[in-house]
C-alpha cells in the first residue's frame, strides 16, 4: 500500500482518482491548490504524486513542474492535464517524471502506472 497525493483543481477528477487509488488499496490524500499540494508533499508520508498542471494559484505550469520535481525528491510524480501541450510534455518528459497524463485517462493505464511506481518504493514504505 502506498500514499498517494493527488493535487488537482477539478472536484470531479480528484474524487475520481481518489476512489481509484483507495480500490486498487493505496491510501489517497488530496490537495485543490498549488500551496496545499506543497505543504502535504513537505510530508513524509507522501510516496507518489498525481498533479494537475494547470492550477489556479501558480502563474505558469513551467513554473508549477519545477516546484514539482524540486519538492518531489525523487518520489513518482505524475503529471495530468486537460489542456494538452506536446512541447511542454516533451519539455518535461524524463527521469523526474514517470508520466504526462492527458485527461480523460483510461483506468487501465492509471493502474498500471501505480503499479510502476509502488515497484520502485522500499518495501517497507508499501506495507
Amino acid at each position: 500500500m502506498a500514499n498517494i497525493l493527488i493535487i488537482d483543481d477539478d472536484p470531479a477528477v480528484r474524487d475520481y482518482l481518489a476512489a481509484l487509488v483507495t480500490r486498487l488499496h493505496h491510501k489517497s490524500m488530496v490537495a485543490s491548490t498549488c500551496a496545499e499540494g506543497l505543504k502535504h508533499m513537505a510530508t513524509p508520508e507522501v510516496q507518489i504524486i498525481i498533479a494537475d498542471i494547470y492550477l489556479p494559484d501558480m502563474s505558469s505550469p513551467t513554473e508549477w513542474i519545477g516546484q514539482l520535481k524540486t519538492h518531489a525528491a525523487k518520489r513518482p510524480l505524475i503529471l495530468i492535464t486537460g489542456e494538452p501541450s506536446e512541447e511542454l510534455a516533451i519539455k518535461n518528459h524524463g527521469n523526474d517524471i514517470l508520466a504526462f497524463l492527458t485527461k480523460p485517462f483510461e483506468l487501465a493505464f492509471i493502474k498500471s502506472l501505480l503499479a510502476q511506481a509502488t515497484a520502485n518504493l522500499p518495501s517497507e514504505a508499501t506495507t
